[in-house]
């Protein structure tokens, strides 16, 4: 039997690589030699934790259709099939249940409201949802590649993947997900067009806390939509910069060099009286205050950076920053494969924008706990693991 080598992930920052059996591909599945995957903020994060079982992770990343079934075709959702061995695809890390009250009332595929679901590189009882997972990730049950961090990912049916054009690098697909999340927090700011709370349109004033991956590509998005402004605040210089070289902000503001109050009171002149809308990118509860803050009257807030519970509370007054700004406070963490298929295309113009620049950390398999520890180095922005093929 042929085997293949994952990163296995046995205990707080204690990862293994270790040669796995490759299982026969099934009729309505289909096999992919990984070409790279991309070091998500939440691998960081989970890595400080005690996994419930040995699993694999890595829910980014693009590969190689080395075998599939007879039947994949018609059992896989496909943007820009139909598909063959030696195509190249990304996914949509989750695949949910279709039938619970979640997928019913939110349709099917949209991730966090199922109640049972599967991750790719991600463990289920680490989500936090009820319900049960309906795909077992447990390392020892095949088949055992269900991680980007592995020479291999089994693709089960149900998966929505992606047939990458030949002109777009493996290295590129890997930013689907968190392209993703950009996309779908400028959905959700969005308003029916003219209406007084409109937040989004080409006159807009965007302020976005936190240049980390997410942030940085969110301004991207938001420079080719055409808005009138993009204020990119971060504590390092070389993500200020990154901001500027990757999706050409407009103003700067380093949180480190600028107290609390000059951010806000910079914010304002820059913007006219207050931000039209603030994409919250920092993983801080302080940094949802200072976005409040720096929103103008019927102003809207999109919460994307405390996706993961701190148990850090923080105080506001509502009649000052809610009611008397009529502000629009919007928490995000329900996305789904529409938004997927958006950002797609986004990366499509890989040729005209430089995403490659946002690999500050490129690694082996072997290399790969090293460089989740460097997550919070100053000259970091997002690591990736690359293999040989």
């Amino acid at each position: 039997m042929k085997s293949g080598r994952a990163a296995v992930w046995k205990g707080r920052y204690d990862i293994e690589i270790r040669n796995l059996p490759i299982v026969e591909v099934k009729k309505d599945g289909a096999l992919i030699k990984v070409h790279a995957a991309s070091i998500c903020g939440s691998d960081a994060h989970i890595m400080q934790m005690d996994p419930p079982y040995e699993c694999s992770i890595g829910h980014e990343f693009a590969g190689e259709i080395v075998a599939m079934g007879n039947d994949a075709n018609d059992s896989l959702n496909i943007y820009g099939g139909p598909l063959r061995e030696g195509d190249r695809i990304a996914v949509y890390p989750w695949i949910t249940c279709g039938k619970c009250e979640g997928c019913l009332k939110h349709r099917p595929g949209t991730c966090t409201t199922c109640c049972n679901s599967f991750v790719y590189g991600t463990p289920y009882p680490i989500l936090g949802l009820q319900g049960k997972e309906i795909i077992s990730s447990r390392i020892e049950v095949p088949p055992h590649f269900k991680g980007g961090f592995g020479e291999y990912v089994y693709i089960f049916p149900g998966t929505y993947v992606w047939k990458i054009p030949d002109d777009m690098p493996s290295l590129i697909a890997t930013l689907l997900d968190p392209t993703a999340v950009a996309v779908r927090a400028l959905e959700l700011s969005q308003r029916e067009p003219g209406t007084i709370e409109e937040a989004l349109d080409t006159n807009s004033k965007v302020v976005i806390l936190g240049a980390g991956p997410v942030g940085l590509l969110t301004a991207l998005v938001l420079r080719i939509m055409g808005v009138e402004k993009i204020i990119m605040i971060d504590g390092y210089v070389s993500k200020l910069n990154m901001a500027k070289e990757v999706a050409n902000v407009d103003e700067t503001i380093n949180f480190n060099e600028v107290s609390y109050e000059s951010r806000i009171s910079m914010v304002k002149e820059m913007t006219n009286g207050g931000a039209d809308l603030v994409v919250q990118c920092a993983n801080t509860t302080v940094a949802f205050v200072e976005g409040l803050e720096m929103i103008r009257r019927l102003g809207t807030l999109v919460e994307v950076g405390n996706v993961v519970p701190g148990g850090q509370e923080v105080g506001i007054d509502p009649a000052r920053l809610v009611c008397n700004k009529h502000a629009r406070i919007i928490g995000m963490s329900a996305n789904h494969p529409g938004a997927f298929n958006k950002a797609f295309h986004i990366l499509m113009r890989h040729e005209k924008h430089a995403f490659d620049k946002l690999f500050t950390h490129i690694c082996k398999l072997e290399e790969l706990l090293g460089t989740l520890t460097k997550m919070r180095d100053q000259d970091y922005v997002k690591g990736v693991v690359v293999f040989d093929n």
